[in-house]
């Protein structure tokens, strides 16, 4: 092989994070900014080392303590709904998990306020977005169920588990016309968006989708 076609094949060989955003577009989501930030991102640094071949692949992947990193496109979804109906104010994310969910909505949201029950999963996350120089971000080891320890006003709330129910703690902490985003296992295991109008909840899109259970509690160990 001569250099020149050595240099063709560099040149026309898409990275793994390109074919990444190349499907997401296939898929439907087209919002520009955010699909050029999670193909920017290094999502191999989101995962356990031993998957990091297959960071930016159709698939959720371990990340520790029996948790998952939701597949591309689930992520790109939530955010989408999100870029398109909520207010970019404060955002509260329950399950920080490895933190890149955390990591697309810090670009976006003046404020994001994520909680986790791992404290391991806690740990590492805050600091490998400290790491990438990411100071919007206020971070809390505990119940996410319980919703943020104090009375701050969200303008999206985002559940990152899958539910049976949806907790009280987290729909009231919303602002009137706020967005929730929630995987609920009822009737079927799917991903909702909703808008708080008052009393009632107006459902703004829904696909199916596949997450580990919400789980109450914390876990120190």
């Amino acid at each position: 092989m001569s250099q020149d076609d050595l240099n063709w094949l560099i040149k026309h060989t898409e990275s793994r994070a390109s074919k990444m955003v190349h499907q997401l577009s296939e898929a439907g989501i087209t919002h520009e900014e955010l699909l050029a930030l999670m193909g920017s991102i290094p999502r191999h640094d989101f995962v356990e080392p031993a998957f990091s071949h297959l960071a930016y692949s159709a698939t959720p992947l371990p990340i520790g303590r029996n948790q998952t990193i939701s597949q591309p496109l689930t992520v790109a979804r939530m955010t989408e709904w999100l870029l398109t109906y909520a207010r970019l104010g404060r955002v509260l994310e329950v399950g920080t998990g490895s933190g890149y969910q955390t990591r697309i909505l810090a670009h976006f949201f003046n404020k994001v306020h994520t909680v986790e029950r791992q404290k391991i999963l806690y740990e590492q996350a805050k600091l490998r977005l400290s790491a990438m120089n990411i100071n919007n971000v206020e971070y809390l080891f505990g119940d996410g169920q319980a919703g943020w320890s104090n009375d701050v006003e969200m303008d999206a709330v985002i559940i990152t588990a899958m539910a049976s129910k949806i907790p009280l703690a987290l729909t009231n902490c919303l602002k009137q016309q706020g967005i929730l985003i929630m995987p609920i296992d009822q009737p079927t295991p799917q991903i909702g968006c909703w808008r708080k109008e008052g009393d009632r909840w107006k459902c703004l899109g829904a696909e199916s989708a596949h997450f580990v259970p919400l789980l109450e509690g914390t876990e120190n160990a």
